[in-house]
């Protein structure tokens, strides 16, 4: 095993209907707070209204940021964090999904650095973070990034579309509220998506560390197995609640660091798909999806022990080329197997597609259990551009 260190400094809130105790931990972090949300759903749902409602009969003041957008951006965190400073807040709320908590990881540190944004994500970064910053409570509407109990996040640069990933432990929440009931609305392909995202932030060190660690990877097995157990059942019954309470804990389990506990690895899916939402508007778990087939088969030869212990383990088989085959199979099953071509990718931008991981890695390699070269990676995007007839079988 590798050695680690595990220390999650964030308080875990989970069960149905906790979000109407908002309020109570609230009034822990402090008495004003920067209301962070999406653009429409909070709003439109009536979350916001009841989020607000609370805080006022706790008296606590509240400002409203409802401007973060899908694949959050820098200049928005920019503006969220300035927002915070002028009005002197001294904590932030996160009401919605991992773009909305991943912005709002960064607001609660521009509000007190003054600094932009990708000054932290820039290779090597221009800034650390060497003060304390605002603290955080999110309260959890999808199933997916496990933004609220780790200590990452990925912002888009507005300009260069560059979109990358920041990791400290002075951005994690200090408070999380994860109530199933919130992601009972979340629609059918968004669901998948988010039962994507979580499944490939499992399988990722899974496939890529060369560590000895069994019962992290036991660990990984069932939460991957189960992920994609109830993913089937919520995409064929949206308003099922034991599926959505299952994804729930699943999708904040998968970044906590407990399924990689002494198994260090890249995440090069992860990577590789970074740019295709960066440049085109479309959500980073039907990214991975798109992704992950074409990874997989490109690069079967340096993870086929892996693949044959992954196959044992959800698909009952040893065989690299089958489990990837039922992966695909199941992908198909929930309508998230597709092309870039299909998303109106040109194909011109997979060479920049290329240019932009391996920029963001800050070599000419992205790691990988083996590494991989910029021609490796090109015929990862160009198969992912139109599989045509392959898989038709799986």
């Amino acid at each position: 095993m590798d050695n680690f260190v595990l220390h999650i400094k964030t308080k875990f809130v989970f069960g149905k209907g906790e979000f109407d105790h908002l309020s109570q931990y609230a009034k822990t972090l402090g008495k004003k707070a920067l209301v962070v949300t999406g653009k429409r759903f909070a709003k439109e749902s009536g979350l916001l209204d009841k989020a607000l409602k609370q805080l006022e009969d706790s008296g606590i003041e509240a400002v409203v940021f409802s401007e973060v957008e899908p694949n959050p951006e820098s200049d928005t965190v920019d503006r969220g964090g300035k927002l915070a400073r002028e009005n002197h807040v001294d904590f932030v709320i996160a009401i919605g999904g991992g773009s909305v908590i991943d912005a709002a990881k960064m607001i609660k540190v521009v509000a007190v650095t003054e600094r932009p944004c990708w000054d932290y994500f820039e290779r090597p970064p221009k800034a650390t973070i060497d003060k304390p910053t605002l603290p955080l409570l999110t309260v959890v509407t999808v199933a997916a990034t496990g933004s609220e109990l780790d200590s990452s996040c990925v912002i888009t640069n507005t300009e260069t579309r560059d979109k990358r990933g920041f990791f400290s432990s002075k951005i994690y929440p200090d408070i999380s509220i994860i109530d199933p009931l919130l992601t009972l609305s979340t629609p059918k392909k968004q669901t998948i998506d988010g039962v994507v995202d979580m499944f490939t932030h499992i399988f990722e060190s899974y496939l890529s560390s060369k560590a000895s660690a069994p019962v992290s990877d036991g660990i990984s097995e069932v939460l991957m197995k189960e992920a994609m157990k109830y993913g089937e059942i919520a995409f064929n019954d949206l308003q099922n609640v034991e599926a959505r309470e299952n994804l729930s804990w699943i999708s904040s389990l998968a970044l906590s660091q407990i399924p990689s506990a002494g198994r260090n690895g890249p995440f090069p899916i992860h990577g590789l798909e970074h740019p295709i939402s960066g440049l085109y508007h479309i959500s980073h778990g039907r990214g991975l999806a798109i992704i992950l087939p074409s990874f997989l088969y490109h690069t079967k030869e340096i993870h086929t022990e892996r693949l044959k212990k992954l196959g044992k383990a959800l698909f009952s088989t040893d065989s690299p080329s089958k489990s990837i085959e039922r992966l695909v199979h199941y992908l198909k099953k929930v309508e998230a197997f597709e092309s870039l071509k299909q998303y109106g990718i040109k194909k011109e931008d997979l060479k920049k597609f290329a240019k932009m991981v391996l920029a963001d890695e800050g070599k000419d390699f992205v790691a990988a259990r083996e590494p991989l070269s910029e021609e490796t990676i090109l015929k990862i995007y160009e198969t992912a551009y139109d599989y045509k007839d392959m898989f038709k079988n799986a």
